[in-house]
């Protein structure tokens, strides 16, 4: 679970997303670098998971678990300096409870399953935003949305339901499980405002 060389390495990671961040903020807006930050937390984050997927080391997913937990911890503070309740309050919920439950057995709770769906379903939103800010192809900016849309609701709906499903009958200790519930539906109430934004 819990150490001080997994501590000292989320705090590194945190760190990098810093250095990321800042980086990029020097020739963008915050909200822009932040926006990248968080392309560069999904799509690392989705293929350190496939990874582990695929050969199944456990040391792949204590870096995917540091890596994330790392990228939270720097979104978490990100929210906290700029953004007002209720939505920080839901961001850093989300933050908690889903940093929470990487740190669990990775078998048992579907965990790298879970954050490569989770993840992958994110990336076309960060693209969608760099189009909206850039406001100049209205074209692009429609597809992107229909993607956006279709590939979130596809993974949030039927592969996050049977996710849940899964491992609420594979564990017996249901706390992580009931922790992801309201991160669960949020991302189905972030479905309906896709939807409704098309």
């Amino acid at each position: 679970m819990y150490n001080l060389m997994g501590i000292i390495d989320s705090f590194v990671s945190y760190m990098g997303f810093n250095l990321i961040h800042d980086s990029l903020n020097v020739t963008m807006e915050r909200n822009m670098s932040n926006n990248f930050a968080a392309l560069f937390h999904a799509t690392g984050s989705s293929c350190t998971a496939l990874l582990y997927l695929w050969n199944g080391d456990k040391s792949v997913y204590y870096w995917l678990s540091k890596f994330s937990t790392g990228y939270f911890l720097y979104d978490s503070v990100h929210v906290s300096k700029y953004m007002k309740p209720p939505m920080s309050i839901i961001y850093l919920y989300h933050h908690f409870a889903t940093s929470y439950f990487l740190h669990q057995d990775p078998v048992k709770y579907n965990c790298a399953q879970s954050i490569f769906f989770a993840e992958l379903s994110n990336i076309p939103s960060y693209y969608v935003y760099y189009l909206l800010k850039r406001g100049k192809d209205e074209k692009k900016l429609a597809l992107a949305k229909k993607i956006q849309f279709c590939m979130y609701s596809f993974i949030r709906l039927p592969i996050a339901t049977y996710l849940m499903y899964d491992t609420w009958f594979k564990v017996d200790n249901k706390t992580p499980v009931y922790l992801m519930f309201p991160v669960y539906f949020m991302g189905l109430f972030w479905t309906k405002a896709l939807w409704n934004n098309l």
